[in-house]
């Protein structure tokens, strides 16, 4: 999508939004629910007015919040207090996933609220902002109930800054200015889309959220929207017009510590992709020259860490409270890079009779139910309809459209034998929701019995390491005959079973 396709497609405005019973309707026939979470440190000030406002309207009057969350880095003034008395369901950030250690900052609050949250959207505000209203919710909420593609919304707005008493309309967002904005216009010009690339104002779902890292300082910001377009890609982030935020604007000092923490991010994630090279490595502090007398200067040094939190879909007791075993989790690429299957040959399951060529399913439902019947039609199973059942068990899950036009749907199925792959082909494309938001074109069906349940992981993690290679994928979309598609798919296994054993070899 180019940049200024992308601003016409992916810009909206609160406005478009604002109708709450449309949007609860919308709510309720897609069947998702809806956390809001808001991190705080010492904000008694505004906390209650915060979640008084949206509550009344959001929560209460229209349910289009299921709950509303705060995650604290020990308050020491009132702000736990005032949130429990207004509503909301207040955890302290030190006590969740102690066993992982403990760090201090709003990136921590954040990464720890995907494990508390209960939502399949996640919503996330500031909570020093001064002039609340339910489009900072209802205009984040808006784009990803209406388009399916959109995985991650941020928020802009104007940001008048107080300067003395007096409140000028503009001028607030100096680190984004210039810092954020001119590094990302050098380094990743992609983003240079963003209008605030800092706002703390940002709503994603759980699939894209859980799958990635964040740092636990300042650079959470900017190391989301560098990590979400890598891993998922623009065409799956979008930006919303909020019209005005007014908060507590921070002295220089506070933001030159807020800066170093984001070029900390910056440069680690630039290094990371190639785009820089660091001599040596960064020191994780903050000098900070004081003036001690009239004429004398000291140096203060502060600790300054940027952490980073790995994506929450690796830790077991995010997979135990979300009920995800290690068949809905061998083909998610972060955890096979963990777990390091061996890879595993499966040439000798394909069978030109489960190849469909040219299939006309157009989405996940239809595709399911042909496949389905299509293994009862020649014998393989005979209790179609346990068959698909088992497939949703799975799709209910986590969805097993991995990207890159690829879906592997999978089951364990007792009726069965022996392994089974069938291969179906759509050139039209199938809508599987997938995780990239893109069409499928290449289904992989993996039915395997109770007894092979270990070659069946292993399997898994083979075949999606092979279609995850555009290569192969151009290979079998030009495939002109079953037999050409099976004898493509060898050759990919040779290819990367030797790839594999000198990476074996090297390590």
């Amino acid at each position: 999508m180019r940049l200024n396709d992308w601003l016409q497609l992916r810009t909206f405005h609160h406005q478009q939004f604002s109708d709450l019973h449309l949007l609860y309707q919308k709510k309720r026939d897609l069947q998702v629910s809806i956390s809001l979470c808001l991190p705080t440190l010492n904000e008694e000030e505004t906390i209650g007015q915060i979640i008084k406002i949206l509550k009344k309207e959001l929560y209460d009057r229209v349910p289009l919040l299921d709950e509303i969350l705060v995650i604290d880095s020990g308050s020491t003034d009132r702000t736990v207090e005032i949130a429990r008395k207004h509503g909301a369901m207040v955890y302290y950030a030190n006590d969740v996933l102690r066993e992982y250690g403990t760090v201090r900052g709003k990136g921590e609050n954040l990464w720890k609220s995907v494990y508390l949250a209960k939502g399949d959207i996640i919503i996330w505000l500031d909570t020093d902002i001064q002039n609340m209203h339910p489009r900072f919710v209802y205009g984040l909420i808006g784009p990803l109930l209406f388009q399916k593609e959109i995985g991650f919304v941020k928020g802009f707005y104007r940001r008048p800054i107080k300067i003395g008493k007096k409140l000028q309309p503009v001028g607030g967002g100096r680190v984004t200015e210039i810092l954020v904005k001119p590094f990302f216009n050098l380094l990743y010009p992609q983003l240079s889309v963003f209008q605030q690339p800092l706002s703390g104002e940002y709503a994603g779902r759980r699939e894209i959220l859980e799958r990635i890292p964040f740092f636990t300082g300042y650079g959470v910001e900017t190391g989301l929207l560098i990590d979400i377009e890598d891993r998922f890609g623009l065409h799956r982030m979008a930006q919303v017009n909020l019209e005005v935020r007014i908060h507590r604007n921070q002295d220089l000092q506070a933001l030159r510590k807020m800066a170093t923490g984001i070029l900390r991010v910056l440069f680690t994630r630039a290094e990371q992709h190639g785009k820089l090279v660091l001599m040596e490595a960064l020191k994780p502090q903050l000098m900070n020259l004081i003036q001690s007398d009239q004429h004398q200067f000291e140096l203060m040094v502060q600790d300054l860490q940027e952490f980073e939190r790995p994506p929450m879909i690796l830790l077991e007791p995010y997979q135990q409270l979300r009920g995800l075993d290690e068949e809905d989790l061998v083909i998610i690429e972060e955890i096979q890079k963990k777990r390091r299957y061996p890879f595993t040959t499966f040439s000798q399951f394909l069978d030109p009779r489960l190849v469909i060529l040219d299939g006309e399913a157009r989405n996940k439902d239809d595709v399911l139910s042909e496949i389905s019947q299509h293994l009862a039609s020649i014998g393989i199973v005979s209790n179609r309809a346990q068959l698909l059942h088992e497939f949703y068990r799975r799709e209910n899950s986590l969805t097993t459209g991995i990207g890159s036009g690829i879906a592997i749907p999978h089951a364990i199925f007792p009726e069965v034998k022996n392994m089974k792959i069938l291969i179906y082909r759509s050139r039209a494309g199938v809508d599987f929701h997938s995780l990239d938001g893109q069409l499928v074109h290449l289904i992989f069906a993996v039915i395997a019995p109770v007894t092979r349940r270990r070659q069946y992981l292993e399997i898994l993690a083979s075949l999606s390491n092979i279609l995850k290679d555009q290569r192969f994928r151009e290979l079998l979309m030009r495939a002109a005959s079953r037999q050409e598609i099976i004898q493509i798919l060898r050759k990919a296994e040779v290819v990367k079973r030797i790839a594999h054993e000198l990476q074996l070899v090297e390590s």
